[in-house]
């Protein structure tokens, strides 16, 4: 079998513990050749836990363009469509990390350059492949919910930050470092609408820097589900990670555990208008009251169930080896930075010093 030869960016918590965790799973079908790190401890440490060759800049791959077939861009936030485009300028395809630009401008130039370039461009949006939001669409598809008319996500806790994460000048703050996997999960139980509007709150809590920890991000469109998105450090009684609520029926869980419960129209009585004050047998007034017959399933994710970032890795190979249409299409990944993009120029003032 062909095998994807890759050099790895960055030997952090997206390089090392996502990226390099994943593809051991899949020694058959990707090899890492090298990877590039400027941090002297984190190339020894490369050379200890993997034993490949390390480069202190991302121009070392330049040497080597026919020993790699696709870079996986984990850098520094605030250099990912910098080093992706002098990657596609060079030659080689591109996996970005997230957030894959600041912003939407931004990331129409990476999209234009790989264009030029004749290379192949990728984001790492993993949080579709997860087996909890498979289910969670195919119980929306199915219908038993009835039309769904509103979306709730909510990813939050009450903790503190202080890393360069925290500055918004780094391409950082909660929504570029968390908000691309529910921003595109929003956007494609909306039908990723062209003419999405966005209201967006944000805040302070518990940062250290000056990017926000706290989003309201509330995302409207014709013929779609209402969609809203909060994002707290400051909450330390969250909810459901999602709720979905249909006409006929309730969703809520996670990426490993959801709960639904609905009823069946037909088995119900016809809903008819009365404009009659309501009353019982003894002209005692009423209140609108029925027993709906109600169905409650579970899922739960098996321990066996295949790893998001594996099933990622897996449908890339499947694009990039044997032609297969790639799931993560480039248009969708650029309304989610003009959402966002948007978000963010609603709340500018927020952002005035690197300190909060």
């Amino acid at each position: 079998m062909e095998k994807i030869r890759v050099a790895i960016i960055g030997y952090g918590r997206s390089g090392r513990d996502i990226h390099t965790k994943t593809l051991k799973q899949l020694p058959d079908l990707f090899e890492i050749f090298c990877y590039v790190d400027a941090d002297t401890e984190r190339q020894a440490m490369i050379k200890k836990e993997m034993n490949k060759p390390v480069f202190s800049d991302y121009t070392g791959l330049y040497d080597h363009r026919d020993d790699v077939d696709l870079v996986i861009n984990a850098s520094f936030s605030q250099d990912h469509a910098r080093i992706s485009k002098e990657l596609l300028k060079r030659g080689f395809n591109v996996l970005s990390e997230k957030p894959v630009s600041k912003d939407a401008a931004e990331f129409q130039t990476v999209l234009d350059t790989a264009k030029q370039a004749g290379k192949k461009y990728y984001a790492f949006q993993q949080y579709r492949f997860s087996a909890g939001f498979k289910k969670m669409r195919e119980i929306i598809d199915s219908g038993v919910l009835g039309r769904i008319i509103a979306i709730r996500i909510e990813f939050a806790s009450l903790a503190r930050r202080w890393d360069w994460q925290t500055v918004h000048a780094n391409t950082a703050g909660v929504l570029l470092n968390n908000g691309p996997h529910y921003v595109d999960i929003a956007l494609i139980l909306m039908g990723f609408p062209a003419d999405v509007k966005v209201f967006a709150h944000m805040d302070h809590a518990n940062y250290a820097g000056n990017g926000e920890d706290y989003v309201k991000l509330i995302m409207t469109s014709p013929g779609a589900p209402l969609t809203e998105l909060e994002m707290s450090a400051g909450n330390a009684y969250p909810s459901q990670l999602f709720t979905i609520h249909g006409t006929n029926g309730t969703m809520k869980g996670n990426d490993s555990s959801l709960t639904w419960k609905y009823f069946i129209p037909s088995e119900a009585t016809p809903l008819k208008l009365d404009l009659r004050p309501l009353r019982n047998e003894n002209c005692e007034p009423l209140y609108c009251r029925e027993k709906l017959n109600f169905y409650e399933e579970n899922w739960n994710e098996n321990k066996d169930t295949p790893d998001k970032a594996v099933s990622y890795y897996r449908a890339l190979y499947d694009s990039i080896v044997n032609g297969s249409e790639f799931p993560v299409k480039a248009e969708q990944v650029l309304l989610q930075m003009k959402v966002m993009g948007e978000a963010h120029a609603q709340n500018s003032k927020l952002f005035d010093t690197n300190e909060k």
